[in-house]
């Protein structure tokens, strides 16, 4: 029997939400099982989408950046003269067994910035508008959707570009070698999905129930502490 949230929905993952269940079960299923919270946007959220809208719309149709971002331009010139086939906010779905399939009717989604293929090589590009964080376990994952629809694919280029430090990160894998990546991957969904249908998520308490948590119905949040 398929398990429906309170809003009458299968389950599914991303990677962002697969990151918010590993961070805090109880505080997953109250934004998406129990649907008991919404996480209003911030101005941090509301400035990313921001960016990650004037890129697509700077190296897909050439629009210049609006003049309090024109910082970006350097990067965004570099992206747009890569040789290749360029696909903006490119969509990746997979159904339960992991074979690519339609976004509506998908059990695994993620969206690459920015795609870039030049015969049997692909670029994934992932624009940060937060802190420098030492995991490439995101851009594999993008990685290893794109080796899943593109078989001629056989060598793949990472590249996280920080754009509040200005730096970039990232490196290559073969396809051979993104068999570790899926096999992590279908593990920490499966701990999700059980999770999910045993409607069980046990609260792992850290310093965001000091009023940073969005779930204050949690006995583990605290008000936050008013700084004079």
């Amino acid at each position: 029997m398929t398990v429906l949230n309170a809003k009458g929905k299968p389950f599914y993952w991303s990677y962002s939400s697969l990151t918010d269940f590993e961070g805090c079960p109880a505080r997953y299923a109250a934004k998406r099982f129990y649907c008991t919270t919404t996480e209003l946007p911030t101005e941090q959220t509301l400035g990313g989408e921001r960016v990650h809208k004037a890129f697509e719309e700077r190296v897909r149709d050439g629009k210049p950046f609006h003049p309090d971002l024109q910082m970006y331009e350097p990067w965004a010139k570099v992206l747009s003269q890569l040789p290749g086939d360029k696909q903006v906010e490119r969509k990746f779905a997979v159904k339960n067994n992991y074979d690519p399939c339609g976004w509506v009717s998908a059990v695994g989604r993620g969206v690459v910035d920015l795609l870039v293929i030049d015969g049997d090589t692909a670029s994934v590009v992932d624009y940060k508008t937060g802190k420098v964080k030492d995991d490439e376990t995101q851009a594999k994952l993008f990685c290893w959707f794109v080796s899943n629809e593109y078989p001629q694919i056989e060598k793949f280029k990472y590249r996280y570009i920080w754009l509040k430090v200005n730096k970039v990160s990232g490196g290559e894998i073969l396809r051979k070698d993104l068999m570790a990546t899926e096999v992590n991957i279908r593990h920490r969904v499966s701990v999700m999905e059980r999770a999910w249908n045993d409607q069980t998520f046990p609260c792992f308490p850290s310093g965001l129930c000091n009023g940073w948590c969005p779930v204050d119905e949690c006995i583990h949040w605290k008000p936050r502490k008013e700084w004079k």
